[in-house]
């Protein structure tokens, strides 16, 4: 492992993202990318330097208490480019795209299986024309590489909006994780 998740994680929260660097090397392993926190849940994404590949791990936190609890996450590889500065929307095919996302039980001691409750999260990349999302009353604004990431604890996602740096609406950020677990959260309706 090339850094400490909680600790990072919590470092992350308190004090906010810093500059990513444009690539990472033998001696910068990994980069903190995005954070988000919605109440007593909160999201980690960072890129990881590992062998032949850089990989993005999200990482998911609980509050108990007054400290900050690890309870799992997810990840996947990135393009050699991708903490590069944010592409237009031509490129990415729109201005806000959802690159994966996951469920994290936040209650694992229960004996049966109902009453469980989820913590989600998407990840997202932002085009060069997006300058902060609203995601319900908070907002994130999007750092030079685009990368983000959104977490919610109710089972519905948060509505999200694009926002440019006049504040003028770009449209909203569908974050439809129907495909992923589990699948009682995404049920449809219908």
């Amino acid at each position: 492992m090339a850094y400490d998740v909680l600790a990072e994680s919590i470092a992350l929260i308190e004090h906010g993202v810093p500059d990513a660097p444009a690539r990472l090397s033998r001696r910068r392993r990994f980069a903190p990318l995005a954070v988000d926190v919605d109440g007593d849940v909160a999201c980690t994404y960072f890129a990881r330097r590992s062998v032949g590949a850089v990989v993005a791990e999200a990482w998911v936190l609980v509050r108990r208490g007054q400290e900050w609890v690890l309870l799992g996450g997810g990840g996947g590889g990135l393009e050699d480019d991708d903490l590069a500065d944010r592409p237009a929307a031509a490129p990415l095919g729109d201005r806000v795209v959802p690159t994966g996302g996951g469920a994290v039980l936040r209650n694992p001691g229960r004996l049966m299986p109902w009453g469980a409750r989820y913590a989600t999260y998407a990840t997202l990349r932002a085009s060069r024309e997006v300058d902060r999302l609203r995601v319900g009353a908070r907002l994130l604004p999007v750092p030079r590489h685009g990368h983000l990431v959104v977490v919610w604890a109710g089972r519905q996602a948060p509505t999200t909006e694009a926002l440019a740096a006049d504040g003028r609406g770009l449209g909203t950020v569908p974050l439809d994780l129907r495909s992923s677990w589990p699948p009682e959260v995404y049920r449809d309706p219908g």
